[in-house]
């Protein structure tokens, strides 16, 4: 397996599917008990290690807890965490641009019901103002631009997580209504994209 395919197999495994693995409240599993899984023979500490230390995206965050080095997703969980490191937004200063990255071909969607969190605990935004691109999908062509000042005050949740991508449960029906977008456009020629 390639250093790609082991880190999907991580991710997959952290955010998604324990397969039977204790996790601790905040996500993190033992390094020893994912190597006893079938699917992680022939690698040890060191490889899932340098998966996690070079993961550009800083989607892991790594431990020691007794003795046992210890791995975690740092978001993007359908997997139910009862303490989840993340630290509230409470104001729109501590995240100015917030941006939903998604297709195209997925907008006369979202223009009719929100943007959804769908089976994950939290809808994934990039806080653009540090001109990062975690929390936007690799296959994204357009972005949406949420005016959290206004979703906050309304009592929409926001939160940053360990590696900086903002995440929100949504509304009630998890979801970001288009009443809190400032604006769409495509991230290649940046013409607004009207909705």
């Amino acid at each position: 397996m390639a250093n790609v395919q082991l880190s999907k197999a991580l991710v997959k495994l952290l955010r998604h599917d324990a397969r039977g693995l204790h996790l601790t409240k905040e996500g993190y599993a033992n390094v020893d008990d994912i190597l006893e899984l079938s699917y992680f023979n022939g690698f040890d500490e060191d490889d899932i290690e340098r998966i996690v230390d070079r993961d550009n995206k800083g989607r892991f965050a790594k431990r020691t807890n007794g003795g046992q080095l210890q791995v975690r997703a740092t978001q993007g969980h359908s997997i139910r965490l009862s303490d989840p490191e993340l630290e509230p937004i409470t104001h729109s200063s501590q995240a100015r641009v917030v941006l939903h990255g998604t297709r195209r071909r997925n907008f006369d969607s979202i223009r009719q019901t929100g943007i959804s969190r769908m089976n994950r605990d939290h809808i994934h935004f990039a806080p653009a103002e540090h001109g990062a691109m975690s929390g936007m999908p690799v296959k994204c062509d357009m972005a949406i631009e949420i005016d959290i000042g206004k979703a906050l005050r309304d009592g929409i949740k926001f939160y940053k997580s360990e590696n900086g991508v903002i995440l929100s449960p949504g509304d009630r029906n998890g979801c970001i209504p288009t009443k809190y977008f400032s604006r769409a456009y495509d991230l290649k020629t940046r013409q607004t994209i009207e909705f």
